[in-house]
This record gives C-alpha cells, sequence and structure tokens, in this order.
C-alpha cells in the first residue's frame, strides 16, 4: 500500500508528522487509514469511542474547513466519525506530480458524530484557550465557529453522510469493514 506523510499542524507552534496509508486521491478528496493515538480517549454513552490504537479512515476535502475520520474500534466495528475543523488542506507533490505530503493546520474545535446521528462538539476548552493566548486570531475564531456551525447543520441534513458515501462508492470501496481489518496493529 502507497503511503503518504500528513503534517500535523497546531497553532500556536506544534508540528507532528505522521505516515498514513493512501487509500485514494483526486482534486476533490484525500482518503488514508492510520491507527490513532488521542489526547485522552472520547466516551458515549458509557461506550469508549475513541481510544489509543483505534483505526481512522480519514477524508479530506480540498477546499473545505474539516476532515473526517470514520472511527474502527479494536474489533474493527464503526464507533462514529470525528471532525476536525482546520484549515483547507495544503498539498505537496514529488518531481512527477504525485502527492507525498498533504498539510492541515488544526483549529481546536472538533465534533463527534455517533452512528446514530447524534453528536457532541469536542475541544471547546482548548478552542478558548488558544483565543485568549492569540494562537487564533479573531478573524481564524469567527472562520472556525462559522465552520463548526455549518458541519453541525450538514450532520443534520444527512448531507455529510451523503458526501462520504459517494467518495466511498467513487473510490470502489463502499464497505470499509474489510479494508480496517486487514490494518496492522
Amino acid at each position: 500500500m502507497e503511503t503518504v506523510t500528513l503534517t500535523y499542524k497546531r497553532p500556536p507552534d506544534r508540528v507532528n508528522h505522521f505516515q498514513q496509508e493512501l487509500l485514494y486521491l483526486d482534486d476533490a478528496v484525500i482518503v488514508t487509514s492510520q491507527r490513532v493515538k488521542p489526547s485522552s480517549p472520547i466516551v458515549q454513552n458509557g461506550e469508549t469511542v475513541l481510544a489509543d490504537n483505534f483505526a481512522a479512515v480519514w477524508f479530506v476535502f480540498t477546499g473545505s474547513w474539516y476532515d473526517v475520520g470514520k472511527v474502527y474500534n479494536l474489533e474493527n466495528e464503526w464507533t462514529g466519525y470525528y471532525c476536525d475543523v482546520l484549515k483547507p488542506v495544503k498539498r505537496s507533490v514529488d518531481v512527477n506530480g504525485k502527492l507525498n505530503r498533504f498539510e492541515i493546520t488544526d483549529l481546536f474545535l472538533d465534533l463527534w458524530i455517533n452512528p446514530d446521528g447524534t453528536y457532541e462538539i469536542q475541544d471547546e476548552d482548548e478552542f478558548e484557550e488558544a483565543v485568549q493566548k492569540g494562537a487564533i486570531d479573531t478573524e481564524l475564531e469567527g472562520k472556525a465557529l462559522e465552520v463548526l456551525k455549518a458541519l453541525i447543520a450538514e450532520v443534520e441534513s444527512g448531507h455529510l453522510e451523503s458526501r462520504l458515501q459517494e467518495v466511498m462508492r467513487r473510490a470502489g470501496f463502499p464497505d470499509l469493514q474489510n479494508y480496517v481489518e486487514t490494518l496492522s496493529s
């Protein structure tokens, strides 16, 4: 499987690099996968839905101010979607024009979406702290809040799920379950 480097930035100066498997690529979206290492687990209704070594298939849309991770637990069961509010992706290609790296800048606000469509905003405290410390300026603060509101509207209307299903259909993997089972731990 082909790999690509994700450069993950978080204001003011955090930079991490992650190797991810490249599953699909076109002008509209980059689809990758990796085992995740969240800063803390997410628990919904008494069940851990995101924790160390869970699998995620990431959908990073060109020009969008968010990405979406379809998350699977250690038993390869789908637990929900994790959405990061971020600046639009920057792509880097090698001399042959092949994607070798992409960069995202996290704007702290996140949205967890349960399989039943209910959702919970994540990391509002980190966002407020970043605003107070000047890591995010007033303009970017307003944009992040606007994006979160629009993302919630997409979830509530069913548009986000339709968008993801369309990418999976186009990519030729309508059911990611079999793929996730092959991810190395």
